[in-house]
């Protein structure tokens, strides 16, 4: 079912943008490929890659709280792997691709690693609501949006991490209360996962999580602004973070194998917010797209060929 509804969107977004595409000056397109500065595309591809390491680094730091222990290099490497998992697989099936290879590299409890996943992610969201709070304000009224007032972004995020703290409530009491007594054969299972979320008891450590999240995403708005400088495009970082948000609440939304089609209008959509043009927009979204996934999915096939990594079971 899951795939069956991956194919739709993939064919919709492809559609989408076949529309697009039979619409755009092709003579445009030619003369803007032409003057792009491809040093400054590398430097997009490399600085993606250092984040991939970062990304690792802020993983890493969950997992030594649920004592799994693993060196730098290893979640550098299963990050990538799980690129090549989010190449290949709809739904950000990537992120099991990786809990899998730290499982299996490590020896560690898949149910573990996979709860360390899951927090990892909500310490990635809440550095992405520090950006949202940030940059609208900046970029609104240069495009011309009227934002909420501050008082109701910040409601509307208190009661975010107001949830968030339930959940952290609500995961001591099922800790204390039910896996102590054990859950029949679920038991064991159950207690695994859970502990891979030890991290939200270690307020130091999740401080450290979130630091590393807030760098990554620094990285990530450094990816768009060097791509912009690619096609001439000397905008503020602002709006290169704005850029950001936008395609990653695009493609949060809809999940299509590799993102393709998705990221492409979404990338596309955010430049033609801040008035480039389609062919210029449609242009840089396919160069920002090949340079974040191409060098990355490159190397977690690499990680997987170097570890031989296979598809089955950790112990």
């Amino acid at each position: 079912m899951k795939t069956r509804a991956s194919l739709v969107t993939l064919v919709v977004a492809l559609s989408v943008m076949a529309v697009i595409l039979s619409r755009l000056d092709w003579r445009a397109v030619v003369a803007t490929w032409a003057g792009v500065v491809w040093p400054w595309v590398i430097a997009a591809a490399v600085i993606n890659i250092a984040n991939s390491w970062i990304e690792g680094l802020r993983w890493r730091t969950v997992l030594g709280a649920s004592d799994v222990n693993v060196n730098a290099s290893t979640t550098f490497w299963a990050m990538l792997v799980g690129t090549v998992g989010n190449v290949v697989l709809p739904f950000k099936l990537g992120e099991a691709a990786r809990a899998w290879a730290v499982a299996k590299l490590s020896k560690s409890p898949m149910s573990t690693v996979a709860s360390t996943v899951v927090l990892d992610r909500l310490v990635d969201l809440a550095a992405l609501v520090l950006l949202l709070i940030v940059v609208p304000p900046l970029v609104g009224p240069v495009v011309g949006v009227t934002l909420p007032s501050p008082r109701t972004m910040l409601m509307v995020i208190g009661g975010a991490f107001l949830v968030l703290g339930l959940a952290a409530a609500a995961w001591r009491l099922v800790r204390r209360r039910r896996i102590s007594n054990g859950s029949g054969g679920f038991g064991p299972h159950v207690e695994a996962f859970v502990k891979g979320l030890d991290a939200l008891r270690q307020h130091h450590i999740l401080a450290q999580a979130i630091a590393w999240a807030v760098a990554s995403w620094c990285t990530r708005v450094a990816v768009v602004w060097v791509t912009l400088l690619a096609f001439g495009l000397h905008w503020p970082v602002a709006q290169a973070a704005m850029s950001l948000l936008i395609i990653n609440l695009s493609i949060a939304v809809v999940g299509t194998p590799g993102n393709v089609g998705t990221f492409e209008l979404a990338a596309a959509g955010a430049l033609r917010l801040f008035g480039a043009t389609p062919e210029v927009a449609m242009s840089y979204a396919v160069v920002l797209h090949l340079a974040e996934v191409v060098p990355t999915a490159l190397l977690g096939a690499l990680a997987i060929w170097k570890f031989g990594l296979r598809l089955q079971r950790p112990d």
